[in-house]
């Protein structure tokens, strides 16, 4: 969901400012994106997944063929919507779109997330009209003339999620704290395993609302009881889950991170392992002390149950990561894009 949240926060917000704007959204056949994306009534178009994995693989050999399939079905979509603007935040269904759109004079927006930047990026960027950063440091990675460091921008609907709500949909303790547990939205395995084995404690020292990922719930997690509500995915609700969490344990994908900066919120990053845009991330947090990060490689259950452990007994701490997070990111930039995407 990485790419995917930037681009919603913008939808969102140029809706609000001009109710005849029309997208359309182009992803990945069974993405985690489609659901989220439709129900905010946009059409959604996919193109066939082009990449080359690291290990031998069929895709390799499948490879050229996906490409020819992949840029026919780009000039088609182009030629058929004929949009004004093309934007992206980093998902590789942009690349082709911004490669081609640059061909048939279709201006782009390229938005870099992560303070790493990652082969999609830079592969459309030299294509894009206009690229922005939401870290300062990732200026330097991209044409000076073209861009520009803004922040991340967080989209309004996750702003207005109401604490009374949570505490109905999700069956919530009014006298305890709540953790609020997710892994990006196609979930987490080894966070989803380190949390069966603290549950039964968690549940008895606060509320949990487990977010796991479609296709990975486990009976286990499932029969905890109301105190600890697991679920395989949340959309509209997610907005309520966040606004009543006191702690958010999580990975640290540049969506989750502009969330919790916009909201303040104290949380225990685990970044993936290997994923140089995550660790780069959680560093920046690391380096402000805007949270507590782990390194799962290192982590056992009992350090995970620690660093949790640690924010609920401590209010004080909390609130100091909550403002330390919302210092180190600006995040109220989606009406700054709007107009310059609007004067592109």
């Amino acid at each position: 969901m990485g790419p995917v949240t930037p681009l919603l926060a913008v939808v969102e917000t140029w809706r609000k400012m001009d109710q005849e704007v029309e997208f359309v959204w182009v992803g990945t056949k069974n993405g985690p994106e489609r659901e989220v994306v439709t129900e905010t009534g946009m059409r959604f178009l996919y193109l066939p997944v082009v990449r080359l994995p690291r290990y031998v693989s069929l895709e390799w050999f499948l490879l050229p063929l996906r490409s020819i399939l992949t840029i026919v079905k780009s000039i088609m979509i182009l030629r058929y919507e004929k949009p004004d603007v093309i934007a992206s935040a980093g998902g590789f269904t942009g690349v082709p779109l911004i490669i081609i759109g640059k061909i048939f004079g279709i201006p782009s927006w390229v938005h870099q997330q992560d303070a790493h930047p990652l082969l999609a990026n830079r592969i459309s960027s030299p294509f894009a009209t206009m690229i922005t950063t939401a870290w300062k440091e990732s200026k330097k990675t991209f044409a000076k003339d073209k861009t520009t460091w803004i922040g991340n921008p967080v989209r309004p609907s996750m702003l207005h999620g109401k604490k009374d709500a949570a505490y109905k949909i999700f069956h919530l303790n009014l006298d305890k704290p709540t953790v609020l547990v997710f892994g990006g939205g196609s979930g987490a395995m080894w966070l989803n395993q380190m949390m069966q084995e603290v549950a039964d404690w968690l549940a008895k020292e606060a509320n949990v609302i487990h977010i796991t990922g479609k296709g990975k719930m486990t009976d286990r997690l499932k029969s905890m009881g109301k105190r600890y509500f697991a679920v395989e995915f949340l959309t509209d609700e997610m907005a309520n889950a966040l606004a009543a969490a006191d702690i958010v344990v999580c990975r640290a994908g540049m969506g989750t991170i502009t969330e919790l900066a916009a909201l303040k919120k104290a949380a225990v990053l685990v970044p993936i392992p290997g994923a140089v845009a995550q660790q780069k991330n959680a560093l920046h947090v690391k380096k402000a002390k805007a949270g507590i990060v782990l390194d799962q490689r290192k982590t056992s259950v009992g350090d995970l149950k620690k660093a949790i452990q640690d924010l609920l007994s401590d209010k004080a701490i909390r609130k100091e990561y909550g403002k330390s997070m919302h210092e180190l990111l600006p995040t109220d930039v989606a009406e700054e894009i709007v107009g310059r995407l609007q004067k592109l």
